[in-house]
Formats: C-alpha cells, sequence, structure tokens
C-alpha cells in the first residue's frame, strides 16, 4: 500500500517542494506500462484508488535495497545483469526506432510530467553549475573544490549541451531516477521502483545515473581505511561491474542504436542530489567530485564506457 498527498515532499529537497497527489498516478501507471513491457522489472500494480490518491502494489518483502547491499560491500553479478536486462527492455521496446514518431507522439503525451522534469533540470543538469544554486550542499572538501566548476567555461559548456540533450532528445521512456536507492534486489532478482520521474528522453540518462552510482560505492570503499584489502578489492569489483552493466545493456540495444560509440558518449552524468554512499566520508565525497569535473573536462574524447571508466576511477 502507497499512499502520496500534497503534504508528502521530495526526501532530499525538504518541506519547501511538496509533491502533488497526481505524483501518486504517474507513478501507478508507470509501474503498469514497465510491468508489461519487461515483467518483473517492478513491483507488480494491483489497484489505484483515483478518490484516497493510493496505490497497492506487490509485497517485497525480504527484498533489500541495493545501495544497502553495495555499502555492505555485496554485488552479484547476476544482479547487475538483471538490472540491465529490464532497463535495455523497457528502452528497446519504446524507442523511437521501433515504435515510430506517431507512436512516440503519443507516449510524450501520456507520460508528460513536466513538475519532475523541472527538477531534474533544476537539481542535476542548472543548480550544481552556480554559486548561487538552491540546496547546494556538500562537505569543506568540496567546498574547497567548487570553483573548478564555476571558473571553467568547457565545464559549463559541456553541461549545457547535457541539458540540452536531456530536453530534447525524445528517445524513448525513462525511469528518470535510476540510482542505485531505486533498486530492490534479493540473491536472484531486481526490481526497480521509485518510477515517479517517470519521461520520455535520452536512454543514455537512466544509465548514465546508475553508472554515476556505482563510482560513487567505488570511491567509498577506496576511501575505508579499516579492513583496507577488503574494501580495495570490493572496489576493484565495481569496475568490472560497471562494465558489465554497460555490456549487458548495450547486447539488448544493439538493434535501436544506430551510433554506439556516439551512444555511450552520452553516458557522462553529475548529479546534485545528497548521496547515501558517501555519508560522512568527505574525502570519497572530494574524489567523486574531482570524477565528475574531470568526466565534463574531456567529454569530448569520451567514446566509450571503457574510457568513461578510465578517467572517472584515473585506471592505469
Amino acid at each position: 500500500y502507497k499512499h502520496a498527498a500534497v503534504h508528502v515532499c521530495l526526501q532530499c529537497l525538504g518541506p519547501d517542494f511538496p509533491c502533488t497527489e497526481e505524483r501518486t498516478r504517474i507513478e501507478f501507471c508507470t509501474l503498469e506500462k514497465f510491468h508489461s513491457l519487461s515483467p518483473g522489472s517492478v513491483p507488480r500494480p494491483y489497484i489505484y484508488d483515483q478518490t484516497l490518491h493510493s496505490l497497492f502494489m506487490e509485497d517485497l518483502y525480504g527484498y533489500r535495497v541495493m545501495r544497502e547491499e553495495l555499502i555492505a560491500g555485496c554485488c552479484p553479478a547476476n544482479i547487475v545483469e538483471s538490472v540491465a536486462q529490464h532497463l535495455a527492455q523497457v528502452h528497446t521496446q519504446t524507442h523511437v526506432a521501433n515504435i515510430g514518431p506517431d507512436n512516440m507522439a503519443l507516449l510524450v503525451k501520456q507520460f508528460e510530467n513536466r513538475e519532475m522534469v523541472q527538477l531534474t533540470e533544476n537539481y542535476v543538469f542548472t543548480f550544481p553549475f552556480k554559486p548561487d544554486g538552491l540546496h547546494n550542499s556538500c562537505s569543506d572538501q568540496v567546498a574547497a573544490k567548487l570553483h573548478t566548476i564555476y571558473e571553467d567555461q568547457q565545464v559549463l559548456d559541456t553541461a549545457a549541451r547535457m541539458l540540452k540533450l536531456f530536453l530534447e532528445k525524445k528517445e524513448c521512456l525513462l525511469h528518470g531516477d535510476l540510482h542505485t536507492g531505486s533498486i530492490l534486489v534479493n540473491d536472484t532478482d531486481s526490481r526497480m521502483f521509485d518510477v515517479e520521474f517517470v519521461h520520455v528522453g535520452p536512454a543514455a540518462f537512466d544509465v548514465g545515473m546508475l553508472l554515476a552510482n556505482f563510482i560513487f560505492v567505488y570511491y567509498r570503499h577506496m576511501s575505508i581505511e579499516e579492513n583496507n584489502d577488503e574494501h580495495r578489492a570490493f572496489a576493484y569489483q565495481m569496475v568490472d561491474v560497471c562494465k558489465l552493466l554497460v555490456s549487458t545493456y548495450m547486447s539488448h540495444m544493439t538493434a535501436c542504436v544506430e551510433n554506439r560509440e556516439e551512444y555511450e558518449a552520452n553516458l557522462v552524468l553529475v548529479g546534485a542530489a545528497h548521496n547515501a554512499d558517501l555519508e560522512g566520508m568527505p574525502g570519497a565525497e572530494s574524489d567523486c567530485f574531482s570524477a565528475g569535473v574531470r568526466l565534463l573536462q574531456a567529454a569530448h574524447r569520451i567514446h566509450d564506457a571503457d574510457r568513461l571508466m578510465v578517467i572517472a576511477l584515473m585506471l592505469a
């Protein structure tokens, strides 16, 4: 059972940003759509009560939040493959190359979600690049580096280009907020949830958001000094996880993607929301910030996911 009312607010933004009752209807419609496209990709939706603005969905007792599993140092390859396959199924079956421009126009109208798209525009692509951006918060270590964004025109131009791509490229149906905190897992299965940011946009946005979260996990474990060898081993495993995510996803998307090199080059992403992966770890937060700046500075030289990983993680 899930209920959303006008007093519910976005967790990372606080009470100044209440969510409307429409959010619940959009979430139910999205769950229905995702489940029809890739059964098992989301909790199965059952009933939506328009009067109560409430929805009933499958009970996923025993599932765990993927982010918590990664923080604990657990990430089975089969779970990564499950996420990638489900995401690729949704993207492929709603891709403009497969459904055509007329059906795409209908899909855009059905999942028009201006309020949530505006939030992403502001809090991912705009505010982080402005000194006075609303709700910009970070550790002192990151604050000391912020000038590397504000004073670098190349970084600002790349962010503006990516914003334009995000707003204008109507490629397929997106989850819209796909991070490790919006995926539930057990030993054999994965389910996406919190789908209220759904809209039609560039497919690479979903993949890029998830890759960014995996990079956060890498730097988190690299920064832990206690049992350092164990944490470093898991951090190195996350490099393979990133590559597995992209290779599995792309193996299902090849038929839709005319230029794989161009597609993978658009996976660069810098996010704005507070992330639990970096809670109380200013060193890791600083490393992630630097990785994001490097990716933006080198965006014109990134032509595949392997190159992205080399630059983000400073791999030899």
